[in-house]
């Protein structure tokens, strides 16, 4: 009993130092650096080699910009129910693949884009489940793996994947492809960032509870981030690095309808693009062999303070747009009209799409699809029978009114 005593005694002074300099460190990012954005990961890995949402979880985001409640169904899908594999009779399924974007950081579950698509078919009488399976910090590369070994499974009947520009440096940091000969080539099976102990540190109960509720943490915590990712990107250059002479030595070329003003049809883009457009040709390849639509969402940069100009990174001039059964939706058109009237990205944290966003961009969606019947099974099967559908560019989509 003394002993325990003595020892107490002897780790009390500097338990009480650490939590008033805990307390001061604390108190000085809030004064200094402003209230952090608390997003807890709750990413980790799987069997099936890349990261998803940690299954069954309920989690808390908070910002300046406002507070959310994160729901994960058992299978990793931001979702307060579950999806069987085997689709319901007379239900048609769409699968969302992305980032962070359309996991829905800093939005409600049923404020996303997939959600809104969801609530618009439906409201349009169709029985359709939208199946958000997006992840933060994703890759393309991560998407298509995430589809073929796992998604597919649940029988969709469109797939939806949403770029953003961070895409690019991601597919490199993964490390799953690289291009060998103009030729993707998958170096690796799988990819989990820090692995073992990136998945200990995204599902802890002390680091999960000091990431959404503690400032200090997450200063020191999202810096150390920033310099690993920086330091994995750098170790992987060299998968795309080989890119432009392979594109080049396989004669890669932007699409023949490219305007030669935009620059020479022969420039396949940089090494990033280029791998890219390689990862994306085998997730249509994938799609289109099963008769199932792609759309593919682009998402824009606001550049400006005040959101004056949304840009668009997808690499257009270097991926075939011109294909059967795919559609692309840059969603700088159906924002635009909406720059300094609603907020369109949350600018005090990490800069999402803000509720309005998403709605807009759920109804852009939910429009292309009820007018291309792209839920319909027999037009489907007639594009498989090798019957074009009509494929969309960026200057064909709706403008971004809200009916």
């Amino acid at each position: 009993m003394k002993k325990s005593r003595s020892i107490l005694r002897a780790l009390l002074p500097p338990l009480m130092s650490l939590l008033l300099f805990a307390g001061l460190f604390e108190l000085g990012v809030l004064l200094v650096a402003g209230e952090q954005a608390k997003f807890p990961r709750h990413v980790v890995g799987t069997d099936f080699g890349v990261r998803v949402n940690q299954p069954d979880t309920t989690y808390r985001h908070k910002s300046a910009d406002g507070t959310w409640w994160f729901t994960i169904n058992s299978r990793g899908l931001r979702a307060d129910r579950e999806y069987p594999y085997e689709k319901p009779p007379g239900v048609f399924r769409i699968v969302s693949l992305g980032d962070s974007f359309t996991a829905g950081y800093e939005v409600a579950g049923d404020e996303t884009f997939s959600s809104v698509l969801e609530q618009e078919l439906r409201r349009a009488g169709l029985q359709v489940e939208v199946l958000n399976a997006g992840v933060s910090g994703y890759s393309n590369a991560e998407a298509l793996l995430y589809l073929e070994r796992e998604l597919l499974k649940y029988d969709p009947d469109l797939v939806l994947l949403s770029f953003f520009a961070n895409d690019l440096v991601d597919n490199v940091r993964s490390g799953l492809f690289r291009l060998e000969e103009g030729r993707l080539v998958q170096t690796a099976d799988g990819y989990v960032p820090a692995g073992a102990i990136g998945n200990f540190l995204n599902t802890n109960p002390l680091f999960n509870w000091l990431s959404g509720y503690s400032n200090a943490f997450v200063f020191a915590k999202e810096r150390l981030t920033h310099i690993l990712k920086r330091r994995i990107v750098e170790q992987n250059r060299q998968n795309v690095a080989d890119a432009v002479d392979g594109a080049e030595a396989a004669g890669a070329t932007a699409p023949p309808e490219q305007d030669e003003a935009d620059g020479d049809a022969g420039d396949s883009g940089s090494p990033e693009q280029a791998l890219a457009v390689a990862i994306l040709d085998r997730l249509y390849e994938q799609t289109h062999a099963r008769g199932i639509p792609l759309v593919i969402q682009s998402i824009p940069i606001p550049i400006g303070e005040d959101e004056g100009e949304l840009v668009e990174t997808f690499p257009v001039d270097y991926f075939d747009l011109d294909r059967e059964g795919l559609y692309f939706v840059g969603m700088a058109g159906p924002l635009t009209p909406w720059v300094g009237r609603e907020p369109l990205y949350n600018r005090r944290s990490h800069g999402h799409w803000t509720a309005f966003a998403h709605r807009v961009s759920g109804e852009t969606l939910a429009r292309l699809v009820l007018r291309e019947h792209l839920l319909d099974r027999s037009m489907t099967a007639a594009a498989v029978a090798g019957h074009a559908l009509p494929s969309r560019s960026a200057a064909q989509q709706p403008q971004g009114e809200i009916r």
